[in-house]
């Protein structure tokens, strides 16, 4: 197995992984000092961790770097060649999407609306 990242190589996976931006340094600073630095501290370094995972859970770049992936399938874009039919509401879509990653919305009810299915109908909130 490969060695336990440190603090700072740790708190930079997280933002990456959960929300593709980098933390700021402040927040770096912060992770590495706040860090129980003993192995036998291991419960404290848990929780830590646990603490910025949430963190990250809730932001809202957490949905639009989740929510980008199913966009990506369902061939999403926000504009379309000049000679074809405009999207100009196409953007309701995405936040949705968002939205609904934001929310921890469950597949089958996200899956519903967003294929078309007659149960249900994609709305902004």
């Amino acid at each position: 197995p490969s060695p336990e990242a440190d603090p700072r190589t740790l708190i930079r996976r997280l933002y990456f992984d959960l929300t593709g931006l980098p933390p700021t340094p402040e927040e770096v600073d912060a992770f590495v000092r706040d860090f129980p630095a003993s192995p036998s501290q291991q419960e404290r370094q848990r929780e830590k961790i646990r603490a910025v995972i949430d963190k990250l859970l809730a932001s809202p770049h957490y949905g639009e770097r989740w929510g980008r992936y199913w966009l990506d399938l369902a061939r999403y874009v926000d504009e379309t060649a000049s000679w074809l039919e405009k999207t100009s509401g196409s953007h309701l879509y995405r936040d949705w999407v968002v939205k609904a990653f934001n929310r921890n919305q469950p597949f089958d009810q996200f899956s519903t609306p967003s294929t078309g299915s007659p149960r249900g109908s994609v709305s902004a909130t």
